[in-house]
């Protein structure tokens, strides 16, 4: 994150840059962009406008323009802080030039406003697959998480899970970064993934495709499971729908095992082959019934 010296800050939600083809820019004369770099250049010739020019000027669109940045550690007039501040516009200094600025915007910009909410779970990268982990605390997330990093995927994060919505749409995961690398295992306290097992087992973000939510299995629960269909829904995140699996966990399975096996189907699906039903239409063929595909 560049340095920054705030003036003062907008109350227009920056959300609303998203509604621009160019969401910042150099300062123009004839059309505003939401973020607007000005270099000491550009701010001479606002200076030379004259307090009343300046006050009406187009290049300040009180709904479009959210922000202004002065590169170059040029500093702000008072007159320039009072138009800021009558049409609701943040107001920044930095000593960085504006192609320093211009890259980090185009870098992270998008990111840091897209939409975003946080999980509890686990976040993996499981043969390219993001999916994340849910379930109840004490259910073994973590748990599964670790032998799954000693297999060879890759931990995002562990814990908490921070999400947020590119455009496509599609979402990716990331770690808040005081936790990024560390998963907490009941019994070991805290594990330092990247130490234990190299930087390669670590990641700092991954698309999220698959939500596997892991459930204390009663024996009843498990009589009644429908053996033939997975227990598939789809859950709603920032707008985007996402295949959630409920995995039941009891003795003798092989979670680990099982959390790769469910992405190798899930892999499957997205191509267009449903194992469970091929097999119920196969039964039903033989069996001389209608089939219930």
């Amino acid at each position: 994150m560049p340095d920054l010296h705030w003036y003062q800050d907008t109350t227009k939600p920056v959300a609303e840059c998203f509604q621009h083809a160019n969401l910042y820019g150099y300062l123009n004369p004839l059309r505003s962009t939401p973020i607007q770099l000005v270099d000491s250049v550009a701010l001479d010739w606002l200076y030379r406008l004259g307090e009343k020019d300046l006050r009406e000027s187009t290049c300040f669109d009180a709904a479009a323009t959210l922000g202004l940045i002065l590169c170059d550690d040029v500093r702000p007039n008072p007159v320039l802080k009072e138009v800021c501040r009558q049409h609701d516009i943040a107001l920044m200094r930095t000593a960085l030039d504006p192609n320093a600025i211009l890259d980090f915007l185009q870098a992270n910009l998008a990111r840091l406003l897209s939409p975003r909410c946080h999980r509890h779970g686990v976040f993996l990268a499981v043969m390219n697959t993001g999916v994340m982990i849910t379930g109840k605390s004490g259910v073994g997330k973590s748990e599964v998480a670790l032998d799954l990093v000693q297999r060879g995927h890759q931990l995002i994060a562990d814990d908490v899970v921070e999400i947020y919505r590119r455009e496509g749409p599609e979402l990716l995961g990331e770690c808040p970064p005081a936790l990024k690398g560390y998963i907490e295992i009941r019994g070991l306290g805290i594990i330092n993934v990247e130490r234990m097992f190299g930087p390669a087992a670590v990641l700092t973000d991954y698309e999220l495709e698959l939500i596997i939510e892991l459930r204390d299995a009663t024996d009843s629960e498990i009589l009644e499971l429908d053996r033939l269909q997975p227990s598939l829904r789809m859950v709603d995140i920032l707008g985007v729908e996402i295949s959630c699996l409920s995995m039941l966990v009891a003795p003798g399975r092989n979670l680990s095992v099982l959390v790769e096996a469910a992405i190798r189907d899930h892999l499957l699906r997205r191509s267009g082959v449903h194992s469970s039903l091929e097999f119920i239409g196969l039964h039903d063929e033989r069996m001389g019934v209608e089939s219930r595909r």
